[in-house]
């Protein structure tokens, strides 16, 4: 039979007559089997009237019942068709409308007729049967109550192993209904002893197996190995309902049933024994520990050869199966992982997919099970202690490390990525305590690197040894490889650790590098001064310079910076006027130790903020801290005071360096001098400026230069002049560079002096210096605004009556100065009569005015930044601002020359852009701006149709409509002037809007008088497309109109009407020839304008 329950059930329902809603189905269908139900039906309902029943699902099912009763009398056809038809109307039938009783007697003549009738059944039929058992043991046996569901329990278990794939599918679905139908944990048990029992009965047939052999080696499967498989099949559904006595009395079974030389059987018992570890806790694996690892650890052995899978299979089993006895706090683990991971790591040496996946499961077995708090209270141990009081995670954390290194002795050279991963991964989980677990890998290791004169081959080494000096800290590493130097034999050990210190130490202290490297680095340096040969010179400088070279590494969190500060400022300020590489490195080590303490204060110690700035700072490799070391508030103060209390001098040494100090290494003088500058009093930062400058006379010079400047009598071509300027530019970007130190901390005084540097530079008689000057000038303005809102006049003149939009190098700087004038003059409401401010804003529209793109992109970026900035949710400070600003500029389209109108337009059209919302949060601005279109100025009249056509391209439909009639009786009045293509444009706006809204919605909107040359636009639209597909024209006719009565004698030059093309016309312009017409040129022109601007559209 092709059909049964199992595809039926769903197209029937219990309140109908079930034959006829079969004969509504079926009975079209030529197939015999729907035949076949039909009639099985129509008799079920023939012997429901006779006995003057109802038609409901349960008279069916007892007339289905009924009849299979006698199935001996039945063909197979027949069988086939009550089967299915039962498994239909099963599931139709209500909760208790079949007593228990008939439920089992209706099993047990289904298992009958399918156990005496099974050859007559075809696989639908049994299927079927099978279904409907199920569905009578799960819905209306007595589940409190083993015998009225052990007949039929035991038939499924049996036909879940059957080799029919449907058939063993649907019984083992049904097993699974029964179990989560289990209300009683006596059932659960029976139906548990009911598998063991069939699973013991197996075992033999593996052991048969086991001991079967053919002539070609291999074992033979037999068809009762397959009834194992189909067995362990149905297990792994049905573990997750057994209870857990039961399950611990599983696993005992399943691992007998282990076969190394059968891998078809154990696979599938891996199998089940996974459901079990998935759904279990450590009260199932504690039992079974010893029994469970010593048979899954053969499998992982690389003698026994077992495929790579099947080994990660129990490699798989074995991390689960500890992890849950880890966490139940038992010992247990450590018996184990050992000997899992000696098995595990003889594949580290595989090929690298089957490497990768090995290192991989060590590392998570390695990161789960070392535990640091453990490792802490090792760390406060004597060793002798641990081994005497036989510690049992000391001794399996300690035989893990031997048995790894034990991997590494019989290779050959340098051992693969793989090995070194797991090694990493070790190292990093020991932390301080690898020195102890890992001092003979740490040692071997390091003989390698000793070894190895091609440094490319030991990558994996030196990213082995970065991990051990971040986990261990260097002052242990260093006890076990010590970086030494003999001055007898001037041999030395361990250098190749020097790089690997700088870039990968955090967390140590300033007081090892006094008492270690220092010293090392003089002993380097005072041989180097004696030995006569130049190649060994040379060395011993380069380890002389490694050894300072570490300095900058050991200031990233140093857990001594207050205590050893004072020995390392007398130390450090000597050598920094000594030579530039000591400079250098005194200058990165002090802004790590002031920005590590300020970021503390600041960030609540982000550790990525910190690696942010340091990264800045450094700039040749990325810098990974330690989140354990990350400074508290109280330390982060103390190192700061101590910072500070040493301040002056470091000050004092660092600017002595830098007016004597090359170009290229003032870069980073400068950002040591910031940094000191931040903490230090503001007093001794200002007489430090001043005495400075003084020193090197160099505000003089340039105020000098400044003033002759002004003076327009003076000999601008004074000879004399010409030769001083060079020297006076050098003073000034000394002096500039110099003043960029103390912008962020001066005070009121100092603020004043450094805006008269900047001023006397900005006035200079060249360029030179001025983006520098401008930098100074923006970060006091961002720093000290309270101070400029006094000097607004000042700073206003000095910004407007610069020429930088002269030179586009500088516009970015200028304008940057601006933006963050307005936005203060906005936030601290200075200017009220907004005559000053109109002045900033004159700036950016002259800009946008000019021709130079360059400087209009400028203009644009800086307005776009002024816009994003005041409209930023997350600042409350800007509450209001941007309404504000936008008040600013409307305000400016009243009462001004055309240009300024002009320009004003072309500003709020690119603040539309930026913001499309602008003018429905603020539709005044809207209107202020269309009632430009009654001027009488084309270029007004341009910047508003620019405008309008910016607002129809970023607005929604929606949104459009809200302005469309405005817009329409604005634009259309200018439809008929072509002068400047003012009648192109809006053809470009017009078609944008029927595109967005529709033409019938624009249509609608359109004025009467303009709605014959809307619908002259709308079929030119539609011509052009169509005359697009057949010729590839964009000819167009449009015929203008006068405009309103308003705009007569606007414009003295006006384009007469384009008459209508004549079919001779069109014909010669087919043909390739140009229509003999007076204003064809012009028409043509035309025409090509709106071609481009729909192109641009």
């Amino acid at each position: 039979m092709g059909i049964d329950g199992v595809e039926a059930t769903g197209c029937f329902v219990a309140s109908d007559d079930i034959c006829q809603q079969i004969l509504t189905r079926y009975s079209r269908s030529s197939a015999q089997q729907h035949r076949h139900l039909c009639a099985a039906a129509a008799a079920a309902r023939s012997i429901i009237k006779a006995s003057s029943l109802d038609l409901t699902p349960v008279s069916y099912f007892a007339a289905a019942v009924t009849s299979l009763d006698n199935a001996n009398t039945l063909d197979s056809n027949a069988l086939d068709s009550l089967t299915s038809f039962l498994a239909i109307v099963l599931p139709l039938v209500g909760e208790g409308e079949i007593k228990s009783v008939k439920a089992e007697e209706a099993v047990r003549i289904l298992v009958r007729t399918v156990d005496e009738c099974g050859v007559k059944l075809c696989t639908s039929g049994v299927r079927a049967a099978v279904k409907s058992v199920g569905i009578l043991l799960a819905k209306f046996c007595s589940l409190c109550d083993w015998e009225s569901v052990s007949l039929g329990f035991e038939w499924l278990v049996k036909l879940s192993m059957d080799h029919r794939p449907k058939v063993r599918k649907s019984a083992q679905d049904s097993l699974v209904m029964i179990f989560k139908s289990f209300q009683s944990s006596t059932l659960f048990k029976r139906a548990s002893k009911s598998i063991y029992s069939l699973l013991n009965d197996h075992i033999l047939a593996v052991s048969k197996l086991t001991s079967s052999k053919t002539v070609d080696g291999p074992r033979t499967m037999l068809p009762e190995h397959l009834d194992i498989i189909h067995l362990l099949n149905m297990m792994k559904h049905y573990v997750q309902y057994m209870s857990p006595k039961s399950r611990i009395k599983l696993i005992p079974r399943l691992l007998k049933m282990l076969n190394h030389q059968f891998l078809a059987v154990t696979t599938h018992v891996f199998d089940v024994i996974s459901a079990v570890l998935e759904i279990s806790g450590a009260e199932v694996i504690v039992p079974n520990a010893e029994i469970f690892f010593s048979c899954l650890v053969p499998y992982m052995s690389t003698g026994e050869k077992n495929p790579v899978d099947t080994v990660l299979l129990v490699a798989s089993l074995s991390k689960t199966a500890l992890s849950k006895l880890r966490d139940c706090d038992t010992k247990e683990w450590t018996r184990h992982l050992p000997s899992i991971i000696d098995a595990l790591a003889g594949y580290l040496n595989y090929d690298a997919e089957v490497a990768d996946k090995i290192s991989n499961i060590l590392g998570e077995l390695i990161d789960y099970h070392f535990d640091k708090k453990t490792l802490l209270r090792f760390e406060s141990q004597q060793q002798e202690n641990l081994l005497t009081n036989n510690d049992l995670e000391y001794i399996a954390i300690k035989s893990i490390c031997d048995k790894l290194c034990n991997v590494l002795i019989p290779s050959c050279g340098i051992p693969n990525e793989h090995i070194f991963s797991v090694a990493c991964c070790l190292v990093r989980k020991l932390g301080r305590m690898s020195g102890i677990f890992m001092e003979h890998m740490l040692y071997k290791f390091g003989d390698m690197m000793n070894s190895t004169t091609d440094h490319s081959k030991t990558l994996h080494l030196q990213k082995f040894f970065g991990c051990a000096v971040s986990a261990m800290g260097p002052e242990r590493l260093l006890v076990l490889l010590p970086l030494s130097f003999s001055t007898k034999d001037l041999s030395y050990s361990n250098v190749w650790l020097m790089p690997i210190l700088e870039k990968n130490v955090s967390g140590s202290s300033l007081r090892f590098f006094l008492e270690h490297i220092v010293p090392l680095a003089k002993s380097f340096d005072k041989a180097s001064c004696k030995v006569k040969n130049s190649v060994i010179r040379q060395d011993l400088k380069a380890y002389f310079r490694g050894c300072w070279a570490l300095f900058p590494a050991f200031c990233r969190q140093p857990t001594d910076t207050y205590q050893s500060l004072g020995d390392l400022s007398k130390v450090l300020i000597p050598l920094i006027q000594q030579d530039s590489f000591f400079m250098e490195k005194a200058a990165i080590g002090l802004q790590v130790l002031i920005h590590e303490n300020k970021i503390a204060l600041d960030d609540q110690g982000s550790v990525e903020s910190l690696e942010t700035k340091i990264d800045k700072i450094i700039g040749a490799y990325p810098v990974k801290l330690n989140a354990d070391c990350v400074y508290s508030t109280k330390t982060a103060r103390k190192n700061i005071k101590a910072l500070a209390l040493n301040c002056k001098e470091f000050l004092q040494a660092f600017t002595d360096a830098f007016f004597q100090s090359a170009p290229e290494h003032q870069k980073i003088l400068k950002g040591a001098l910031q940094s000191l500058a931040s903490i230090c009093d503001v007093s001794e930062a200002k007489n430090l400026f001043i005495a400075s400058t003084e020193k090197f006379q160099l505000l003089d010079d340039i105020s000098q230069d400044a003033k002759c400047n002004s003076d327009v009598g003076s000999a601008a071509n004074n000879e004399e002049s010409m030769q001083n300027s060079s020297g006076v530019e050098d003073k000034r970007l000394l002096l500039l560079d110099f003043a960029s130190c103390f912008v962020e901390v001066s005070d009121g005084d100092l603020v004043n002096l450094l805006f008269s540097v900047v001023k006397d530079a900005l006035q200079g008689s060249s360029e030179f210096g001025h983006v520098e000057a401008y930098e100074i000038l923006n970060g006091l303005l961002k720093a000290h605004s309270w101070f400029f809102i006094s000097k607004f006049d000042d700073v206003i003149d000095l910004l407007t009556k610069m020429k930088s939009a002269v030179n586009t190098a500088l516009l970015p700087h200028h304008f940057a100065c601006l933006q963050t004038l307005l936005v203060v003059v906005l936030k601290e409401n200075v200017d009220e009569e907004g005559t000053k401010t109109f002045l900033i804003l004159n700036e950016f529209i002259n800009t946008l005015k000019n021709s130079d793109e360059e400087g209009r992109k400028v203009a644009c970026d800086t307005l776009n930044g002024i816009s994003c900035k005041l409209r930023n949710p997350s600042d409350s400070s800007y509450d209001g601002l941007y309404q504000k600003f936008i008040a600013m500029i409307s305000s400016s389209l009243s009462g001004s020359s055309p240009r300024i109108q002009s320009g004003v337009v072309s500003v709020i059209s690119m603040l539309v852009y930026s913001d499309p919302g602008l003018c429905i949060a603020t539709p005044d601005v809207f209107h202020s701006v269309m009632k430009l279109l009654h001027s009488k100025s084309i270029e007004i009249i341009k910047a508003v149709l620019g405008f309008v056509k910016v607002l129809v391209s970023v607005l929604q439909s929606e949104d459009i409509q809200h302005f469309l009639p405005d817009i329409l009786d604005g634009i259309l009045r200018w439809s008929s002037i072509t002068y400047r293509h003012i009648g192109s444009k809006v053809v470009v706006i017009l078609e944008i809007m029927m595109r967005k809204c529709g033409t019938a919605t624009v249509k609608a909107a359109t004025p009467k008088k303009y709605a014959d040359y809307v619908s002259e636009v709308v079929s030119n639209r539609r011509g052009t497309k169509s005359s697009s597909k057949e010729t590839g024209s964009t000819d167009s006719k449009l015929e203008t109109e006068q405009p309103d009565s308003s705009l007569q004698g606007t414009h003295k030059r006006k384009r007469n009407e384009v008459p209508n093309r004549s079919k001779r016309s069109i014909h010669e312009e087919r043909r390739g020839k140009t229509p003999k017409s007076r204003n064809g040129a012009r028409k043509k022109r035309f025409d090509n304008v709106n071609t481009v601007e729909r192109e641009r559209t």
